[in-house]
Formats: structure tokens, C-alpha cells, sequence
């Protein structure tokens, strides 16, 4: 899907059930994502809004009702969010630094990192990941596999079963995904070109979500392949690598293949990691928002050591961003349970005092810090030092 291929508003038939559906249809692709944006927006904030009258109209709210409301304005937001990322990708420009990186290591990694929300939810992952090595850009492989998660989690009824295998011919390393999108008692089977079939087809389509959005813009971007069929109640998508290594590195004549540190830490874009920004003051969140803003970091902001083990509970961001007087005992234990479950995510301190950007050793551990007055001028260069480090 690419935002430039905006023509008529009109919509093609939709296509019969099984059919492999193209990665974005150039007729309609525009206007289907500024509509599932502004029902994504506008659902949640409708509902918050109204609960907000009513506590206007009261002056009373509960502590459930309470977190209902910040919930619900924090699905808003982050609708909004995506629908930013898909933007940015679709205007084109992105500067990927291509590799050769571990497919399989790699989708590990963020089930790793994805381990808690998985818990939450009660949602099981079954995987069976053949080794892969494919030539990509790592931050936009990593926004990747969050996303085909983000979009999965989402819609899944069933287990998640993540399937890692090689094509013979032409040799791509082949990514499936597969789900029951209905539970079985809710699928009827009837011949097809009955109600029954046209209820799938209308409830296949909530699938076309901003997370499918995203995905799909993101697949457009790195040049991949996608195909998915949603048969009855069940989604199955593949995703191929045209550009997977192996022993002659066929297909990858036309790439730049950097496995330097120092030409991935100047070159290698920061769009789409994620950062959470621990700070209770006010102004110090907008010094942060406003130093970082021409980064293309996905930022969330939270003010307690409680909302951010909420918040890393659900997933963990790839890097915590915090001010000196949130750091507390309740703090230290956060990051202790945090760097057990992943030792690579990149910690900033922001200090009351102090014109520059320096790490410190502590514990055998490296600590990065920014003064505050340093704030717009250090923290984007110590966010591509710490960011890189992980790479």
C-alpha cells in the first residue's frame, strides 16, 4: 500500500474466500487507511469522551472507570501512532542499511521481549523456526516482526502458529503465520454464496486493521512478498525473502551488505524503535519530545515506576529514557526484572545537572546520562550510541 496511489474512491468486489490477497490495491488503498484511522481514532475517544461526560456531570469517578478512560484514549493515541508510521514509510526516503541478519534469532527475540503480554493474554505461540539468514535493514526487520505480532495478537482466537522454513526454488526463507480469526462454533459451513458465507467475508475484513496497515506498508518498503487467505475462520499469512543469504548470496548483487559496527551505528535509521520516557515533570517530557521529533522514534510516556511495569508488561521498548528523581527502590527493581529478560535494552539517565552526554560504569554495567541543560543537543546522539549497541 503506498499513500501516492490515491485515485478513485470507488471499491473492487471483494474476492471470493481462499483467494490470495495482494499486498495493497492501488485503486482504494488511500481511502481505506484514512478510514480505518479515523475509526480507530474515533471509536475509543466516542466511548472516553462519554465517560468523561458523565464524570463531568458527576465529579465522580472509580478507580476501574478510571483506567477504562486512560485506556481507551491511550488505544486513540496509539492509532494515531501508527497511522504516523505508515506516513512516514509510504512518502519513501528511508535510508536502509542492508545485512546479513538472523531471521530466526531474531523472531525469538521479540517473543522474548513479548513474553509478558503473551502471559497476559493467555495467547499461546507455537513455533517451528527452520534456520534463515536474510539480507534486510535490522531496525525495519525488527518493526517488522512486532507488527506481525501486534496485528496477530490482535485478531487471534486460537494458538499462533509462527512457521520458519526455505523454499527450494526460487531460495527464499518463507515466514507463515496462522490463526483462527473465529471460534469454531461461530463458523458455519453452508455452500458457498449464502449469508453465511457474506457474515465471514464482512467479519474477514476487520482484519484490514491499522496493524495490517502497517504491516503491509512495511513488507511494500523492504521489498518482501506477502500473501494472505482468510478460509472460513481461519488467516494464513506468508511472507517471502527475496533476499535471503546463502552459500553464493544469490540476489544480493544489488545491495550495499555492511557487517561494520561504525557504518550501522552513523547510518542506520532509528525509525520505528520504540522508547519510553520515564519523567515526572512536565517540561522535561516536552524537552525530550521536542529534542527527539526528527528521529522517527515510536515515544510513550509514563510518570510513576507502577504505569511503566504496566506499560513493559505489555511489551518491552528498546530503550527506557528516565529522569534522576524517579529513580527509586521501587525503580531499581523494575530495571533488575527488566535486564533478566533483556540485557540489550538501552537505559538513559537524565540528570539535573550536567551540559553533555556520558556513561559511567557501575556494577559492571555501563550507564549512560545527559544533563538536562544537554538535553536537546546530547540526547539524540546518546539514543544512536545506546540504540546501536543492540544492534
Amino acid at each position: 500500500m503506498d499513500l501516492s496511489e490515491l485515485s478513485s474512491p470507488g471499491s473492487p468486489a471483494r474476492p471470493e474466500p481462499g483467494t490470495p490477497r495482494p499486498a495493497f490495491d492501488s485503486s482504494d488503498a488511500a481511502w481505506q487507511l484514512a478510514c480505518q484511522i479515523g475509526v480507530e481514532v474515533a471509536t475509543p475517544l466516542t466511548h472516553a469522551l462519554e465517560r468523561a461526560l458523565e464524570l463531568q456531570a458527576t465529579g465522580r469517578i472509580d478507580r476501574p472507570g478510571l483506567h477504562t478512560l486512560v485506556t481507551q484514549i491511550e488505544q486513540a493515541r496509539r492509532a494515531s501512532m501508527v497511522g504516523q508510521q505508515i506516513a512516514r514509510l509510504a512518502q519513501g526516503g528511508t535510508q536502509q542499511q542492508y545485512e546479513t541478519l538472523n531471521l530466526t534469532q531474531s523472531i525469538r527475540d521479540v517473543l522474548a521481549q513479548r513474553q509478558g503480554e503473551l502471559d497476559s493474554r493467555g495467547v499461546v505461540v507455537k513455533q517451528v523456526l527452520k534456520p534463515a539468514e536474510v539480507i534486510v535493514d535490522a531496525t525495519l526487520l525488527t518493526a517488522l516482526i512486532h507488527t506481525l505480532f501486534d496485528w496477530a495478537l490482535r485478531h487471534a482466537c486460537s494458538a499462533v502458529d509462527i512457521q520458519l522454513d526455505m523454499k527450494s526454488w526460487p531460495p527464499h526463507a518463507r515466514l507463515v503465520c496462522r490463526f483462527d480469526h473465529l471460534p469454531p462454533d461461530r463458523v458455519v459451513v453452508r455452500p458457498f454464496g449464502t449469508h453465511a458465507d457474506a457474515m465471514l467475508a464482512q467479519h474477514a475484513s476487520t482484519l484490514d486493521s491499522l496493524p495490517w496497515q502497517l504491516l503491509v506498508q512495511l513488507v511494500h518498503t523492504m521489498q518482501l512478498l506477502i500473501e494472505r487467505q482468510d478460509v472460513g475462520g481461519s488467516t494464513s499469512l506468508t511472507l517471502e525473502f527475496p533476499h535471503t543469504a546463502n552459500d553464493s548470496l544469490e540476489g544480493a548483487s544489488s545491495f550495499d551488505v555492511s557487517s561494520g559496527f561504525a557504518l550501522a551505528r552513523e547510518s542506520r535509521p532509528l525509525s520505528g524503535n520504540h522508547v519510553l520516557v520515564m519523567a515526572l515533570r512536565r517540561d522535561v517530557r516536552n524537552q525530550i519530545r521536542q529534542a527527539v521529533a526528527h528521529m522517527g522514534l515510536t515515544l510513550d510516556f509514563v510518570t510513576t515506576t507502577d504505569a511503566a511495569r504496566e506499560f513493559c508488561q505489555q511489551a518491552l521498548p528498546n530503550a527506557i529514557v528516565y529522569e534522576t528523581a524517579i529513580h527509586d527502590g521501587a525503580f531499581e527493581r523494575l530495571r533488575n526484572e527488566i535486564r533478566q529478560q533483556c540485557l540489550e535494552l538501552a537505559w538513559i539517565e537524565i540528570t539535573e545537572q550536567g551540559e553533555a552526554f556520558e556513561i559511567s560504569s557501575f556494577g559492571g554495567m555501563s550507564m549512560a546520562r545527559v544533563g538536562r541543560d544537554a538535553i536537546g543537543t546530547s540526547l539524540p546522539s546518546a539514543l544512536t550510541f545506546e540504540l546501536a549497541k543492540g544492534l
